[in-house]
């Protein structure tokens, strides 16, 4: 148990650590792209009884629906394999078509589609990156920063400088 709550506190960090990158450095819960806001908003108080109709009749509908291909396909299945996988669809189907009203309509649940979305596939990279790359030893991993890195660090930090002492001796290329 102790090691499952270490493993289980690791994944929750790569999360964290992806999160507040995503929120720092990849424009948060914005979209990469602008989105067009469309209000399709339906009062549910407008649609009297037809709503109790709706709750009521469309789920039973819907899963006769999506089961009827299973069951007529295949003469081997069960009547209650096919019903079940009709529920199953035709849940998936209603869940996506609220997401995307939802969407459509809600910009906060747009922000959190766009935020979970960079979070996860950081998460995924992290985990990717994890599984294929080679684990290195301390000491290998200490002696290339201190070979290489430290090195690569410090030429960057004196050519910068030169490079700004530069830009600001030519007349017309600084302030």
């Amino acid at each position: 148990m102790r090691f499952g709550f270490f493993f289980f506190a690791e994944y929750i960090n790569v999360f964290i650590i992806s999160a507040i990158t995503v929120v720092l450095f990849m424009g948060g819960w914005n979209a990469p792209f602008p989105v067009p806001h469309i209000s399709w908003i339906i009062d549910p108080s407008q649609l009297g009884i037809g709503l109790l109709f709706i709750v009521g009749l469309v789920p039973v509908v819907g899963t006769l629906l999506f089961a009827a291909p299973f069951f007529l396909y295949r003469s081997k299945t069960r009547w209650w394999v096919a019903l079940i996988l009709g529920f199953v669809l035709f849940n998936v189907v209603v869940g996506g078509v609220l997401g995307l009203w939802a969407y459509i309509n809600f910009s906060w649940v747009a922000g959190l589609f766009w935020f979970l979305g960079k979070t996860f596939t950081l998460v995924f990279v992290f985990v990717w990156m994890r599984g294929t790359l080679p684990r290195v030893r301390i000491d290998q991993l200490m002696g290339f920063a201190w070979k290489w890195l430290l090195p690569a660090a410090l030429l960057n930090l004196f050519v910068t400088a030169l490079a700004v002492l530069v830009v600001d001796s030519v007349p017309g290329l600084g302030k």
